[in-house]
């Protein structure tokens, strides 16, 4: 009788210790679902960004560069210094604010890098933020032009 008795106390510390166990690997699971998730939200939120961020430096291109022709002179001394004023960055804002995800346009800059060979550069910076809390990315974007 004795020897029934011990079997079943140590079946009791199996079946205990096999539902921590398996307790244990649920939690990890769970963990590396959320954070594959998280990844993915993140990676969605970044291309979101990239993109608004060079749609948003194309748009200044087409205020840089009216005319289609090659030989028409260009804009940018003019509008690289006058940004606000000419409506550049409240219309880039507001092809932004057309985008379903939470997404803002953080900066917009133009500013002049010199001269080399007579030719005048400038620096174009647009930066996009998307996503809200711990899902919020950024991501800038640079596109050098010369006049």
């Amino acid at each position: 009788m004795s020897l029934n008795y011990q079997q079943r106390g140590s079946a009791l510390v199996i079946v205990i210790f096999v539902i921590v166990i398996i307790g244990f690997l649920a939690t990890s699971l769970t963990r590396t679902s959320w954070s594959t998730h998280d990844t993915n939200t993140r990676s969605v939120l970044g291309t979101q960004a990239w993109l608004l961020s060079h749609s948003v430096n194309e748009y200044v291109m087409t205020q840089f560069y009216p005319s289609l022709d090659p030989l028409a002179s260009s804009a940018v001394s003019a509008v690289c210094t006058n940004l606000e004023p000419l409506g550049v960055i409240s219309e880039a804002k507001s092809l932004i604010s057309t985008v379903p995800m939470n997404c803002s346009l953080n900066s917009l800059e133009c500013s002049s890098r010199g001269e080399l060979g007579g030719l005048v550069f400038y620096v174009l910076e647009s930066s996009v933020i998307c996503g809200s809390g711990v899902s919020r990315v950024q991501r800038n974007q640079e596109v050098w032009v010369r006049d």
